[in-house]
C-alpha cells in the first residue's frame, strides 16, 4: 500500500522561534503507519515564494497548518497557490487563528477542506484514523455543507502526549528558542485574553516535567520559554519545578516563565532570593493599575503586594512586566499612571503593548459598549474607543519605540536616571517628551545604529532641556554620564563629537601588563582589546563632584566596572 505524504507547516513571528503545536503533531504522525511526514518551519520574514517551494519539495498529498495571529494572512496566500499547484490536495488548519471562526473561515476559503477546533493531538489522530464523520472537533466539507460533529474532549491525562523536540535540533539549535509548556489551560478570566476561553487547568506530572527539563539542560540550550499561561498557579507544581531547575543549575541556561506577580508567599520569595542570577526569567502581566479599568476586564492585581514581591527578587530575576494600552476606561491620563507604576518598579524590561481584539474572547462581545474602532486585519489592534483617541495611541506608540531604544536596551542606565531625576517629576513626562522630539525631527522614519541613538540623547538635551533650563554644571554630568554608559556598552570603536576621552596611557599600559600577569588575558593586545580605563570629573556612583578612573572589563556579554 502506498504511503501518503503529509506535511506540517509552521510559520513562526521570528528565525529563532520554534513551533511546539507542528512538533506535537509530527508526534502523534510518527506512531501512525502509512504516512510519509515531513515538517517545514519558516518564518514571516521568508519570502512566500520561498516558503511555497519548500512546501512543494516535500511533495504533500495532505497539508496541516499551524494558524496565529502573526501568519495569517501568509498562511491564506499559501493556502490558494498550493491549491492551483495540486488541486486534490488535502488542506486542514488548526490553531487560535481559526479556531473561533472555523465556519466564517470555510465559507470564505473554499481551499481548505477542515479545521480543526481544540487539542490537536487527539483530533489529528483520529482525522487519519477515523471516517471524517466520526471525528469530534473537525469542521469539513461533505456534499457541498460544511458539518461540525461537536467539540472533542480536553485531554486528561497530558502525559500520553510525546516530548515534543528532537535530542539532534536542541543541540544543532541551541541558540533558538524552545517553547515548552507544563500546564495547559487558565483559570482567570481576563476578557481581552484567549486563554480565558478554557478555564480548566491540567497539568503535566511533576516525574514527566523533570525528565523533558533534564533533557534541555543535557543538550545545552540557552533559552527554554514555558508558555503555561500562569506558572505560579499551583504552589506544589511550580516550587517543585523551580527546586529541581536550581539544583540542576547550569551556566548559560536560562527559563523563562509568564507569572502573577502578586500570589507569592514569603516562603517562596525567600527561595527565590537564592535563585542563580540569569536562571530565571520572569513576565509579569500588570497591564494597568485602573481600578475601573480592572474590575471591567476582571483581572485582579494587589499592586501593593505585586510591587514588594518584585522589589524583593529583582536583583537576581530577569523581569519583564507588560501593560496594555486601549484598555477600557483606560485613558491618555490613567495610563500614564500605570507607565510611572510599572517603571518606578525597575524591570530589566517594559513591554508596551496595545490591545487587539480576538475572536472568541469576552471584550469582542463589547465592541459597542466601549466604541472600539480597530483593524479587521491581524493584528486586530484597537484605533479607538470612549477613552482615548486614535492620535493618542500614535504617541504611546512613539513612547513605546524610545522606551526600547533608552530603556530596555539598558545602555543610557546613568544617563536617564540622571535627566528624569534632574528636570522631571515623573518617568512617563520624559518619554512622552523625546518622543515628540523623534517625531518632531523624523527620527523615528529611518533605522539609526546605536551611535546615532546616543548622540540624539545628547542633542536633546542640549536642543530641548537646556533651553530650558541653562544649567553648565547639571550639563557637564549628563556628559560624564553618558560618557560612562557610551563605554560601560562595549570597548568604543569611534567616539562622538560629545565624548572627550581622557585617560594617562602610561597607567593604562601599566593595569593591562598587571592583568595579563594575573593571568587574566594571554597577552597586551587581548587586555587592551577586552579593557577600557576612563578618567571622568565626578564620582559616577554617588554623583559628587570628584575626579575618578575605572576601568572597564567587557567579559562575555556582561561589563565589569573597577575603580583604580
Amino acid at each position: 500500500m502506498k504511503k501518503k505524504n503529509i506535511t506540517l507547516l509552521g510559520i513562526n513571528s521570528k528565525f529563532v522561534h520554534t513551533n511546539l503545536a507542528i512538533r506535537y503533531i509530527k508526534r502523534v504522525i510518527e506512531k501512525i503507519e502509512g504516512y510519509n511526514l515531513s515538517l517545514v518551519e519558516s518564518s514571516i520574514n521568508n519570502q512566500l515564494p520561498n516558503i511555497i517551494r519548500e512546501i512543494v519539495e516535500s511533495k504533500p498529498e495532505i497539508l496541516l497548518i499551524s494558524t496565529y495571529i502573526w501568519n495569517k494572512e501568509f498562511v491564506f496566500k499559501i493556502v490558494v497557490e498550493l491549491k492551483k499547484i495540486y488541486p486534490k490536495i488535502e488542506i486542514y488548519l488548526g490553531g487560535p487563528e481559526v479556531s473561533y471562526s472555523a465556519m466564517e473561515v470555510m465559507k470564505e476559503y473554499d481551499v481548505v477542506d477542515g479545521i480543526i477546533v481544540g487539542e490537536g493531538e487527539t483530533i489529528v489522530k483520529n482525522l487519519l484514523t477515523e471516517k471524517k464523520e466520526k471525528v469530534l472537533g473537525f469542521y469539513y466539507r461533505e456534499n457541498n455543507m460544511i458539518k461540525f460533529n461537536g467539540p472533542e474532549k480536553p485531554i486528561e491525562n497530558l502525559d500520553i502526549i510525546d516530548f515534543p523536540y528532537e535530542e539532534w535540533e536542541l543541540i544543532e539549535n541551541k541558540g533558538k528558542i524552545f517553547y515548552y509548556e507544563s500546564t495547559r489551560g487558565c483559570p482567570f478570566r481576563c476578557s481581552y485574553c484567549m486563554s480565558s476561553i478554557e478555564k480548566s487547568v491540567r497539568s503535566f506530572s511533576l516525574p514527566r516535567v523533570k525528565k523533558d527539563l533534564t533533557t534541555f539542560i543535557e543538550a545545552g540550550v540557552t533559552l527554554v520559554k514555558f508558555v503555561d499561561r500562569t506558572f505560579n498557579l499551583k504552589k506544589d507544581h511550580y516550587m517543585e519545578v523551580w527546586k529541581f531547575l536550581v539544583e540542576n543549575h547550569k551556566e548559560n541556561i536560562t527559563f523563562h516563565f509568564e507569572i502573577s506577580g502578586d500570589l507569592f508567599d514569603d516562603e517562596v520569595i525567600e527561595f527565590l532570593t537564592t535563585v542563580p542570577k540569569n536562571l530565571f526569567q520572569f513576565e509579569i502581566g500588570v497591564q494597568t493599575i485602573n481600578k475601573n479599568t480592572m474590575d471591567l476586564i476582571r483581572r485582579k492585581n494587589d499592586l501593593n503586594k505585586l510591587a514588594k514581591n518584585v522589589l524583593a527578587i529583582k536583583d537576581n530575576i530577569h523581569l519583564h512586566l507588560d501593560l496594555i494600552a486601549g484598555l477600557p476606561k483606560e485613558g491618555f491620563d490613567t495610563f500614564k499612571d500605570s507607565f510611572n507604576y510599572v517603571y518606578d518598579l525597575k524591570p530589566e524590561m517594559i513591554q508596551l503593548g496595545f490591545l487587539k481584539i480576538l475572536k472568541g474572547t469576552e471584550i469582542s462581545n463589547q465592541i459597542d459598549e466601549f466604541n472600539y474602532k480597530y483593524m479587521d486585519f491581524p493584528p486586530y489592534e484597537v484605533i479607538s474607543n470612549n477613552h482615548i483617541t486614535y492620535e493618542e495611541l500614535l504617541k504611546l506608540k512613539d513612547v513605546e519605540e524610545v522606551l526600547d531604544f533608552y530603556y530596555n536596551s539598558g545602555d543610557f542606565e546613568k544617563s536617564l536616571e540622571f535627566v528624569i531625576n534632574k528636570f522631571y517629576s515623573s518617568p512617563f513626562e520624559f518619554f512622552f517628551d523625546i518622543a515628540n522630539y523623534f517625531e518632531r525631527h523624523g527620527y523615528f522614519k529611518i533605522s539609526h545604529k546605536k551611535l546615532a541613538i546616543f548622540n540624539f540623547f545628547v542633542e536633546f538635551y542640549d536642543k530641548f532641556l537646556d533651553e530650558n533650563k541653562k544649567d553648565i554644571e547639571s550639563r557637564d554630568k549628563f556628559i560624564e554620564y553618558i560618557k560612562f554608559d557610551y563605554v560601560k556598552m562595549g570597548k568604543p570603536g569611534n567616539y562622538p563629537e560629545w565624548f572627550i576621552s581622557e585617560k594617562n596611557r602610561e597607567y593604562y599600559h601599566e593595569i593591562v601588563e598587571k592583568l595579563v600577569e594575573e593571568k587574566r588575558f594571554k597577552n597586551n593586545r587581548q587586555g587592551f582589546k577586552n579593557t577600557q580605563l576612563e578618567e571622568f570629573s565626578i564620582d559616577i556612583f554617588t554623583g559628587k563632584k570628584k575626579k575618578s578612573t575605572l576601568l572597564f572589563l567587557y567579559e562575555k556579554s556582561e561589563t565589569f566596572v573597577e575603580e583604580c
